[in-house]
């Protein structure tokens, strides 16, 4: 390892960045040994200076001390320390309780579609996926015990809702969209780009087993219902009873139900379900 100042170390009240100019000097020397740069807490500091990992290596290799890398940082015009602020430690620590997606089971591995378990338990699975353009999900359909949540990463999905899919709603990045037992809904990535999101099942219901039978090639029962076929000509609840929460200025969400509660951010979603152990934290860096 190289030699690094501490985590909590400073630079005219930025945080993280004397440790940072240090990993980007050794890895321009070759001397970056087991330290990885950029690593999650350089890529969180780095989104909040909004500057890119290649530029701020050329000001750091431009410049012969601190001081010379702060002023080159301004100049390229990173915000001020206070808006640029974290608990670098108290990150750190967090990220060892984080879900990643490069620690995820994968059940489909395809050029047009990805499907991965993060966590899977009783009481919620989470999954993350990728569909590019024209990839179809389900058929209109809508589960009796569970609820069936999406929360949107990057691009946009297009869902229907309801019993006759009536209720059409485009769901951009940082889009909350779930539906309760009962709530027909079928999605699609119908845009140009590839969309990922995350899929919350809470609870289970058999989701992941379901999950991972199809990928060997078997049927495993599932509380999943076709719509009308299979629910008697029952097409469910109205389309109203889907929640879809839109996100904010700073790109997060907030949502509290009765059944689940989603808080993200740039950086990270927290998924807090009835009966969880724990909160499964995704780390989106």
């Amino acid at each position: 390892m190289p030699d690094l100042r501490p985590m909590n170390a400073t630079l005219d009240g930025y945080a993280w960045l004397p440790r940072m100019i240090d990993k980007s000097r050794a890895a321009a020397a070759g001397t970056l040994g087991d330290a990885v740069h950029p690593c999650p807490v350089d890529r969180r500091s780095l989104a909040l200076l909004a500057i890119d990992v290649q530029t701020f290596g050329d000001v750091v290799a431009r410049s012969v001390d601190d001081a010379q890398v702060l002023a080159g940082l301004r100049a390229a015009g990173i915000p001020s320390a206070e808006a640029a602020w974290f608990d670098a430690p108290a990150w750190e620590d967090a990220l060892q309780e984080m879900v990643w997606r490069s620690d995820g089971e994968t059940i489909s591995d395809r050029a047009a579609r990805n499907v991965m378990i993060l966590h899977a338990d009783d009481a919620v699975t989470v999954t993350w996926s990728r569909y590019s353009s024209g990839e179809r999900g389900p058929d209109l359909h809508l589960h009796r015990e569970h609820t069936d949540a999406f929360y949107v990463l990057t691009g946009a999905l297009r869902f229907a809702l309801g019993p006759g899919g009536e209720r059409v709603v485009r769901a951009p990045a940082g889009t909350l969209v779930s539906a309760p037992p009962g709530v027909a809904h079928s999605f699609m990535n119908d845009e140009a780009d590839d969309v990922t999101w995350l899929n919350i099942h809470t609870p289970d219901a058999g989701f992941a087993a379901f999950l991972r039978a199809a990928r060997e090639g078997r049927a495993a029962p599932l509380d999943s219902f076709d719509v009308p076929a299979e629910t008697g000509g029952d097409g469910g609840r109205p389309a109203a009873g889907a929640v879809v929460v839109a996100p904010g200025a700073d790109e997060g969400v907030s949502y509290d139900g009765p059944d689940l509660r989603v808080v993200a951010d740039r950086f990270r979603v927290d998924v807090v379900v009835p009966g969880g152990a724990a909160p499964v934290s995704y780390c989106r860096i």
